[in-house]
C-alpha cells in the first residue's frame, strides 16, 4: 500500500504562482517588443532595424527597451528562438521520437506553412534574415547553420525510419530529401512575399509535400 504521510518538504512540488501585477505587465510588454520587432526585422532585415525605432512604436524609451532585451542581437535571438519554440510545440510536438512517421511529418509541415501565411511578416523575417545571416558575422549566423542542421537531421531521421519500416522507398536519399523539403520551402517564402501575399503558397507547398509522397513512398500513397 502506498504511503499517506504527507511527502517532505523537500518532495513537495512547488505550487506555481500566477504572473500578475508588475508580472504579467513586463511579460505584455516583451511580447509587444517581439511582435514589432518582427515586423522591422522583415521590412529593414537586421543591420537597417533601429532599436529606438523599435521603442518608439512600442511605445516606450530605447532605455525602457533596453531593460527587457540588452541589445539587438539579443532582440532579434530572443524572437528567433521564441518562434520556433511555439512551432516546434504547435506542429511537431505529438510525433514518436523512436519512430516517427514521415508521411505524419509532411502533413503537419504542410499545416505548418499553411499557419505562416496567415502571418506573412514572419515568412518575410525569415526570408531577409536568413539570407542576411550567410555571413559568418552576422549575429544570428550561428542560430541559422544550427537550425538548418537540426532541421535537416531531424527531417533525414524521420525519413530513414520510414525506409527502415518499409514505407518509403528503399532508395530514398534522405539526406537530399530533408534538404529538398527546407529549400522548397524557403524559395517559396520569397516568392510568397513578392507577391504581396496573392498568391497561394500553403497550396502549392502543400501540393510539392504530396508529388514528394508518391515518389518516396513504396505504395505510392499522397498525403
Amino acid at each position: 500500500m502506498p504511503s499517506t504521510d504527507p511527502a517532505p518538504d523537500a518532495e513537495r512540488p512547488k505550487r506555481t504562482r500566477r504572473r500578475t501585477g508588475t508580472y504579467a505587465a513586463a511579460d505584455e510588454r516583451r511580447r509587444k517588443i517581439a511582435e514589432t520587432a518582427v515586423a522591422h526585422f522583415a521590412e529593414f532585415g537586421y543591420y537597417n532595424t533601429s532599436m529606438p525605432k523599435i521603442a518608439a512604436d512600442v511605445g516606450i524609451s530605447h532605455a525602457g527597451l533596453l531593460h527587457h532585451f540588452s541589445s539587438k542581437s539579443d532582440l532579434l535571438l530572443a524572437v528567433l528562438d521564441t518562434r520556433e519554440t511555439q512551432a516546434a510545440e504547435q506542429f511537431y510536438s505529438h510525433l514518436d521520437p523512436e519512430a516517427p512517421d514521415p508521411l505524419e511529418l509532411l502533413r503537419l509541415t504542410s499545416r505548418h506553412v499553411r499557419f505562416n501565411t496567415t502571418q506573412p511578416g514572419l515568412i518575410q523575417m525569415y526570408a531577409v534574415l536568413s539570407a542576411e545571416a550567410s555571413n559568418p558575422d552576422h549575429p544570428a549566423h550561428a542560430h541559422f547553420r544550427e537550425r538548418y542542421q537540426q532541421l535537416t537531421g531531424f527531417i533525414a531521421r524521420t525519413l530513414q525510419h520510414g525506409v527502415a519500416a518499409g514505407t518509403l522507398r528503399a532508395d530514398t536519399p534522405c539526406d537530399d530529401v530533408a534538404r529538398e523539403i527546407l529549400a522548397v520551402a524557403d524559395g517559396y517564402g520569397v516568392q510568397f512575399g513578392l507577391s504581396d501575399g496573392g498568391w497561394d503558397m500553403a497550396a502549392a507547398y502543400h501540393d510539392y509535400l504530396d508529388r514528394l509522397a508518391r515518389r518516396i513512398t513504396t505504395d505510392g500513397r499522397g498525403l
